[in-house]
């Protein structure tokens, strides 16, 4: 299987939603804005789709452009 990186920014609490289903290796959902498309956590998602990656880039410069 293979896992696609992304950096992301994730809150606290977050983090602790993440925790459990880490530990038990269950599915687990989180949303993320746009703006927190960029961070210094990493996400591993292991079904990544194309579509999936061209929706976040998009978001990502759309929001980025828009802020500078």
């Amino acid at each position: 299987m293979s896992y696609t990186n992304v950096h992301v920014k994730i809150s606290e609490y977050q983090q602790q939603k993440l925790k459990h289903p880490v530990d038990t290796k269950s599915p687990v959902s989180i949303r993320l804005g746009y703006e927190d498309l960029c961070g210094n956590d990493v996400l591993a998602f292991d079904q990544f789709t194309s579509e999936q990656n061209d929706k976040s880039l998009s978001g990502w410069k759309r929001y980025h452009n828009k802020n500078e």
